[in-house]
């Protein structure tokens, strides 16, 4: 389903929704914005989890250190250069922006984290995809919006893509 059509009460946001709307530029980036508009005006209510705030931040760090180190091994560079982290601004802003907004984090709990391994195995999901899946049906959310195609395989969930 295309994410413009989208008039539910409420929608989980994955990582990738955040990414394109805070990117300076991406072919999704204004459908992404609006949809963050719709959430902060309380046409609709916004939900993510801190295993997605957690995917953000990696993503956006990850970028930055490849965009100012140019081809390194990422993860191994960072951890024999750990200051580069505190240096990646545009990471620590995308969660400011987060924070910022009035999306609601879910809580990961046991009882989700125990749902997204049965959702995993179920579904075929990476085990971060089956918390946010997880994190859906325990609260009670039917929507998501993603540009990941592997929540078509969750039934419970109508995907909403950009």
């Amino acid at each position: 389903m295309n994410i413009a059509e989208f008039t539910e009460p409420e929608i989980f946001r994955d990582t990738n929704i955040f990414i394109y709307a805070l990117a300076k530029k991406h072919r999704y980036k204004n459908i992404c914005e609006e949809l963050l508009s719709r959430i902060n005006q309380g046409e609709t209510i916004g939900f993510t989890s801190s295993t997605v705030i957690n995917e953000l931040f990696h993503s956006i760090l990850i970028g930055e250190v490849r965009l100012k180190y140019g081809d390194v091994e990422i993860i191994r560079f960072i951890k024999e250069h750990p200051n580069v982290i505190s240096e990646c601004s545009v990471a620590y802003s995308a969660l400011d922006d987060v924070f910022d907004s009035s999306i609601v984090i879910l809580p990961l709990t046991l009882e989700v984290l125990h749902h997204a391994k049965t959702l995993s195995k179920n579904h075929n999901l990476l085990f971060s995809d089956a918390i946010h899946a997880a994190s859906c049906e325990v609260y009670g959310i039917k929507n998501i919006a993603t540009n990941d195609q592997d929540f078509d395989r969750v039934d419970f969930l109508k995907n909403w893509r950009p």
